[in-house]
């Protein structure tokens, strides 16, 4: 990371900022749960979690997610552009009431995306089955739907922020 955007990163942490970039790696995942580990030392004071993309790595992902559910200060989210999959629940973890989209953002939920590099067939697709009832539940439990609701969705569905809203995803879009 350049000098220029440790010290934009730095300036944005002071303001209870975070920011969760396009593509979630196990590196962000770090940095980004260690932020968030850091503003715990004003637990009273909120914060912003700002998330573009669509995730990432199952484990990278559920590492920021861990860490956003372990914070016992209130967690605002705010969905900047395209929002998909671990993405979009990502959002939906932040404090309810607080959950909110960009005028123009838009979101895709459907099957989450699942590593599984170098494994065998069988592996992989026990790996899928899991990952995907994992997600379901999770995404579930954030928006309020049934798990069976959110796994019949088979196929990307796309939300506009007001759609979003209804779906449970968001509780508001910015001005």
């Amino acid at each position: 990371m350049s000098d220029q955007a440790s010290q934009l990163m730095a300036k944005l942490l002071r303001e209870r900022i975070v920011y969760v970039p396009d593509r979630i790696t196990d590196e962000v995942a770090l940095l980004v749960s260690s932020q968030l580990k850091a503003l715990e030392q004003a637990p009273d004071e909120p914060a912003s979690l700002y998330v573009t993309g669509k995730g990432g790595p199952t484990s990278a992902v559920i590492a920021i997610y861990e860490a956003m559910r372990a914070t016992s200060f209130a967690l605002r989210t705010v969905a900047m552009g395209r929002v998909e999959g671990w993405a979009a629940l990502l959002i939906a973890a932040g404090e309810p009431g607080a959950r909110c989209a960009g005028p123009t953002a838009h979101f895709v939920v459907g099957p989450p995306e699942v590593d599984g590099e170098g494994m065998d067939f069988q592996a992989y697709l026990q790996r899928v089955r899991s990952v995907c009832e994992t997600f379901n539940k999770m995404l579930a439990f954030h928006t309020g739907q049934s798990p069976e609701s959110i796994a019949a969705i088979k196929q990307p569905r796309h939300l506009t922020g007001q759609e979003a809203i209804q779906f449970g995803l968001i509780d508001a879009i910015l001005d």
